[in-house]
């Protein structure tokens, strides 16, 4: 296991700015012991899944916030026989107030033209959408606990994530409702224009591994120079369709600083079906 990936990627979510606007809340955070959540993490980390990675970090965070009690994780509601959702986390506060927040990781990719998913704002699985993905957190995943979890006294979220846009694409025409101006951004390109990393002479790029698509790879081993990266990618791309997110990174200063964070996606996206 990665112990500076793990303290890189803690650390990325504690500076990392909410992707929605302030008026869905946010659970404030104090400031923590960096080495004890990495402990806590590195003996409970149990999944390969990045969103499931993510919540696991947001564990990690709040066992050793000194002002929460983690009461409830992955607490499944039922009703009727079936089940009809998930609280992500109920904490308690100093003052012993119940918190009912919703964590999620999420990566989307503007699109600036229409498409069978109605959205500009569309996830590598174009299925999901930022619009979706709001919509089911505020008319659902948060008026869960009002009914299933009465005590609880607040509901919050915290959600973090990248924007991807088209290569030399200047900005979006409009933004969703909810999407926070100071977002991360990223860049995105078909796997057809991958070609065009090669020009990037003075820098190396690392494909990130699943679950660590947030902080940049602090593997050096896994650097690769513009010919090789391309030529990854294209037998990436020549056997399956999964995309992929890339660091772009350049070194000054006797160390690697990533430059940009890109994701590859395969040249049919956002057709939900390929060719």
């Amino acid at each position: 296991m990665n112990t500076t990936q793990i303290q890189n990627d803690i650390q990325w979510v504690l500076n990392c700015p909410n992707l929605f606007t302030p008026e869905i809340a946010r659970l404030k955070i104090s400031p923590i012991q960096l080495a004890d959540a990495t402990r806590f993490l590195e003996e409970h980390r149990n999944s390969m899944q990045v969103g499931r990675y993510f919540e696991q970090l947001v564990r990690a965070i709040l066992e050793v916030d000194p002002f929460y009690e983690v009461i409830e994780q992955g607490l499944q509601i039922h009703a009727d026989g079936r089940t009809v959702g998930e609280l992500d986390f109920v904490v308690r506060d100093h003052d012993g107030k119940l918190t009912h927040c919703e964590t999620a990781i999420k990566y989307y990719l503007y699109y600036p033209h229409t498409n069978e998913t109605g959205s500009n704002f569309i996830g590598p699985n174009p299925a999901d959408t930022f619009e979706s993905k709001t919509n089911h957190l505020l008319t659902h995943q948060l008026p869960l606990s009002k009914r299933h979890y009465p005590t609880v006294d607040r509901r919050t979220t915290f959600v973090e994530g990248i924007i991807f846009y088209p290569a030399n694409f200047e900005a979006a025409h409009q933004t969703p409702t909810h999407l926070a101006e100071d977002h991360l951004r990223g860049a995105w390109l078909h796997a057809r224009d991958a070609m065009g990393l090669v020009d990037f002479v003075d820098d190396h790029f690392c494909i990130c591994q699943k679950p660590h698509w947030l902080a940049p790879p602090s593997d050096e081993a896994m650097y690769m120079d513009p010919v090789t990266s391309v030529h990854s990618l294209t037998e990436h791309f020549r056997v399956g369709n999964h995309p992929l997110m890339l660091s772009r990174l350049r070194y000054r200063e006797g160390r690697w600083e990533e430059q940009e964070r890109l994701f590859i996606v395969p040249d049919h996206w956002p057709n939900l079906i390929s060719p």
